[in-house]
């Protein structure tokens, strides 16, 4: 008897929200694409959590739940090897996705199989939830673009990380031994992004295809990585600090030749040092002489200046292979 692979795993890592688990399940079971299973990892809830996901009369819906708590770095890498899935989505239950999502990506995977990963656009979410504000696109990339890891690398230790963990599909083969590593720090995805880059091609696509919910309970806000202030994130010194573990980390520990290890340090140094001048303008400076102060500089999306202090130049590099 033959058993059916699904193209696609997601999984839910969960703990005690019900109410938001509820609306992120219902973003993928709307989905388009249905060749999917569902896996809600349950981190031990003391709610009614088991309850509603047994109540979902949908046989791609798995409720697996864990006896005890194993915190939240170690219930995402367990999502790592759940399920059987080609490809696999990690997504957390205070975020959801968009129509499309998951036959965009998995189109672009099937398309593409030097990619190891492919991440998205993505709009904020309010309480409802329902996207608002513009699209965000922290990757800087302007069309659907498939990358050498190694210019993946090169940009996202310029800027500080560009990729919204919600937006990640990853091919299961590449992730099996993975995990979210707690040394990593709390942007431990940040350093799972870069190992997966350093091994493969990634892929970006400038539809937002996911919705990230800003709220005070979330992981970033829990761990004091942003302030959140009228809906948005405010990057801190905390999130500074973060940013350079995670990447700092992934410099040290990279099977790559010394030459790219100091540049890329070199990279990371940089970055980190505008990152802090950002955090301290914005904590000493008032919004509206920052605009005045950016306006006066030539600073703005999409402006010269903007591309060398985002990128520092580093917008490519060819591909050129990680060892």
């Amino acid at each position: 008897m033959t058993v059916h692979q699904p193209a696609v795993t997601v999984c839910i890592p969960t703990f005690n929200r019900r109410e938001l688990l509820s609306r992120s399940l219902q973003s993928v079971l709307d989905q388009s694409l249905e060749d999917a299973e569902i896996i809600v990892s349950d981190n031990a809830s003391t709610d009614d959590t088991e309850e509603y996901v047994r109540s979902i009369r949908d046989p791609r819906v798995r409720y697996d739940r864990l006896p005890t708590n194993i915190g939240l770095f170690g219930n995402l890498s367990r999502c790592l090897t759940l399920g059987t899935g080609r490809y696999r989505v990690m997504l957390p239950d205070d975020d959801s996705m968009l129509p499309g999502n998951l036959a965009a990506k998995v189109a672009f995977l099937d398309a593409n199989p030097t990619a190891g990963m492919v991440h998205s656009a993505f709009r904020y979410l309010d309480d409802g939830p329902e996207p608002f504000g513009e699209t965000q696109n922290w990757s800087r990339l302007e069309t659907d673009t498939l990358e050498p890891g190694i210019a993946f690398l090169r940009r996202s230790l310029a800027v500080g990380g560009i990729v919204c963990v919600s937006s990640v599909m990853t091919r299961s083969s590449l992730v099996a031994d993975e995990r979210f590593d707690v040394s990593d720090g709390p942007y431990a995805d940040i350093a799972l992004w870069c190992r997966i880059a350093s091994r493969s091609d990634v892929g970006f696509l400038t539809a937002p295809l996911s919705g990230y919910m800003v709220h005070d309970g979330s992981a970033s806000s829990g761990f004091q990585l942003v302030r959140v202030s009228a809906g948005q994130h405010q990057m801190t010194a905390q999130h500074a600090d973060a940013t350079l573990q995670a990447h700092g980390r992934f410099v040290q520990r990279a099977d790559i030749s010394a030459e790219l290890r100091t540049e890329l340090a070199g990279i990371v140094a940089e970055a980190d040092r505008r990152m802090r001048l950002t955090v301290l303008a914005n904590r000493t400076i008032p919004p509206n002489a920052l605009r005045v102060l950016k306006r006066a500089v030539g600073w703005g999306k999409g402006s010269a200046l903007h591309r060398h202090l985002s990128l520092d130049g580093n917008t490519g590099g060819g591909p050129e292979a990680i060892a």
